[in-house]
């Protein structure tokens, strides 16, 4: 029964993810597409588990993600709750399989363009970069602000990727 509803459950959040909006921005001739994930509500960004320098980058969100799923994976150290990397990871939006949860550096362009987005200036969305065991960094889009918080905390998310 438990594998039946996580199955419907994971199947109902990665269809709706399929149908969220995505935007192309810059910033200083760095490009990305946005995935805006934001409508499905705060999930947190992972369990328990420090994974360290491979998810500390600033600017590879992409490797920072592939980083948080392998060590996360179903999370099944913090209840099998689905998280921002996975459900980035797993996204299928628009066609593209590529998408990422966004590094510090990566989420500045998304600061830059949140009125293009959309985005509501007061949300806290996650990064992929890991500050330490127990947190992650978070962009603030109201003032642009860097926090940490904790990895286990709901926030909102996009996902990113490079356009082709």
């Amino acid at each position: 029964m438990k594998i039946i509803f996580c199955t419907i459950f994971f199947s109902f959040l990665f269809s709706a993810a399929d149908a969220q909006k995505i935007t192309d921005i810059e910033l200083q001739g760095k490009k990305l597409q946005v995935l805006d994930m934001t409508t499905m509500g705060r999930v947190a960004w992972g369990g328990y588990e420090e994974i360290g320098d491979n998810v500390r980058s600033e600017d590879n969100g992409a490797a920072n993600t592939a980083a948080i799923v392998k060590a996360v994976g179903d999370n099944k150290n913090y209840k099998n709750k689905p998280y921002a990397a996975i459900l980035c990871d797993t996204s299928s939006a628009g066609g593209y399989t590529d998408w990422y949860l966004p590094a510090k550096s990566e989420s500045e362009i998304i600061h830059a363009n949140v009125k293009l987005l959309g985005l509501g200036e007061k949300l806290e969305l996650w990064t992929s970069t890991e500050a330490n065991g127990t947190q992650a960094f978070t962009k603030y889009l109201y003032s642009g602000a860097f926090y940490k918080s904790q990895k286990v905390n709901d926030n909102h998310f996009v996902c990113v990727r490079k356009p082709d």
